[in-house]
């Protein structure tokens, strides 16, 4: 690494940090601000009747959220294998950014069902490239014991959450000007963050991810492109054919879908930990990361959740009248990122004041991971002292996304952090797109559970899933130790 590289990684410019997570920071925002509305209304448009919406039933709707999230999760594992061995972290994203920008605003224009497909095979694509590179650049601009790290995966969390103000905005303008006008803000905001990365790609970032971390030569490079493209291809107009002609249903393709993408991580992290190129001691690592990988998995699974089954029921069970002014249903989602970005500063200036004397990163992921399970008993509590034709009380619903919140400012950034920390030299990227995936396995368990999710049988459903999950975190909280010196970790500075 030459000497300017070395300048940018010690630079302060940036609340204490250099200014390239700074720009990384802010495509986040427009990515999460953008991800955020389409994520709040989209379920809506789904069951919405035409010209509207486009008409599916609301238990097709709901596995088709979950299927979209369970397959981007799964697509950015090849992402980050094009990222760490073909094109590198730095145009990976440029690439992700622009077929992102593409798919949302395919979604602006009222092109019905096959509008709908093309613009989620954009965001399927864009994932290819994608990965997990704004995570895996973050972290390439420090050493590993630079105590900035937590608060720099922090900070990047908070800002990102702003963005989740979105819903508020893309919910009033998809009830005063249609769905598709709120998916025309999504594509406005996916322009800025692409315009910002492309403004600053040299002199913020200088040599820093241009390359890939473990490269394949050049002719091995353009075989594995040229396949990829034609099994994209084929995979994409086999499943569009399926679909049109009614030979394959939503439920079925879902089923297939979920059960796969469930054992796809764990086979990874096999064939990592097993390779060659991974070191004896980066074995260990990765055997300990496993534990918090679960954890993150059944709280996006919670998480799934809150944009599928439970988006339905603000729209039909809550009373939505907050201040005297009903408020509409994707409302709701601004919920959490007012608390995200309450919750994640203030956890970021706690870890700042602590020091070396904070908890590990591995005690932070296992107390968030009970937090989320008590946050799936209080859905399981409103079902039992409601009737079930009376209406919730919102504020419930804004307890509810409170511990939620709080519970994810000790998972989501800490999780990311530590797998920067646990990941063995030839798989940095790769390591954190299999942490990504525990998205795409949570929402796959969602899709199976959705199966299981009946009238009447609310209260043990929620209960069941909010105790698997506060068990699972006691469980790494237990052994959180352990699991740190395993992986390497002194105490976070």
């Amino acid at each position: 690494m030459n000497q300017y590289d070395e300048a940018l990684k010690k630079e302060t410019a940036f609340l204490g940090q250099p200014r390239g997570v700074g720009t990384l920071s802010f495509v986040q925002l427009c990515s999460s601000f953008s991800n955020y509305a389409m994520n709040a209304i989209m379920i809506y448009y789904l069951y919405a009747n035409a010209p509207a919406g486009l008409g599916f039933d609301k238990a097709d709707a709901a596995q088709l959220i979950s299927l979209y999230a369970t397959v981007v999760g799964m697509t950015t594992i090849i992402g980050s294998y094009v990222c760490d061995r073909i094109l590198g972290c730095r145009r990976s994203l440029l690439v992700a950014r622009v077929t992102g920008f593409i798919g949302y605003t395919l979604l602006a224009f009222p092109l019905g069902v096959v509008g709908y497909a093309a613009a989620m095979g954009c965001m399927v694509f864009g994932s290819l490239f994608a990965g997990r590179c704004i995570e895996t650049l973050i972290g390439k601009f420090y050493d590993e014991n630079d105590g900035r790290r937590d608060s720099a995966f922090t900070i990047s969390y908070v800002i990102s959450n702003i963005g989740a103000a979105a819903p508020a905005l893309a919910g009033v303008i998809a009830a005063k000007c249609g769905y598709h006008a709120a998916f025309a803000l999504s594509a406005v905001l996916s322009f800025l963050g692409t315009v910002a990365y492309i403004a600053t790609y040299k002199k913020f970032f200088g040599n820093i991810g241009l390359e890939p971390d473990d490269p394949l030569p050049a002719d091995k490079k353009r075989s594995f492109v040229v396949k990829m493209l034609i099994v994209v291809a084929i995979v994409g107009t086999v499943l569009a054919v399926s679909f049109a002609t009614g030979k394959l249903k939503i439920s079925s393709f879902a089923n297939v879908v979920s059960t796969i993408s469930i054992f796809i991580p764990l086979a990874y992290l096999v064939f990592i930990y097993s390779s060659k190129k991974t070191e004896k001691h980066e074995k260990k690592k990765v055997l300990c990361l496993l534990p918090p990988f679960i954890c993150n998995a059944v709280t996006l699974l919670i998480w799934t959740q809150t944009i599928s089954i439970l988006a339905i029921f603000y729209e039909e069970k809550v009373n939505r009248v907050i201040f005297g002014v009903e408020i509409p249903a994707a409302s709701f989602q601004t919920i959490p990122a007012i608390f995200a970005v309450c919750f994640g500063s203030f956890l970021t200036m706690l870890w700042t004041k602590l020091g070396k004397k904070q908890p590990f990163g591995t005690t932070k992921m296992g107390f968030g991971t009970i937090l989320w399970g008590l946050g799936a008993m209080i859905i399981a509590l409103l079902y039992i002292i409601y009737p079930s034709d009376a209406k919730v009380n919102a504020w419930w619903i804004v307890l509810f996304y409170a511990v939620l919140m709080f519970a994810e400012g000790f998972t989501c950034p800490i999780g990311y952090s530590i797998t920067a920390v646990a990941a063995p030299k030839a798989f940095v990227t790769q390591m954190m797109t299999v942490w990504s995936m525990s998205q795409s396995v949570g929402a796959a368990l969602n899709m199976i559970l959705v199966n299981f999710y009946k009238e009447g049988s609310e209260v043990p459903f929620f209960i069941g899933i909010g105790a698997v999950v506060a068990i699972l975190g006691a469980v790494v909280l237990a052994f959180s130790k352990k699991l740190a010196e395993g992986m390497g970790m002194e105490r976070e500075a």
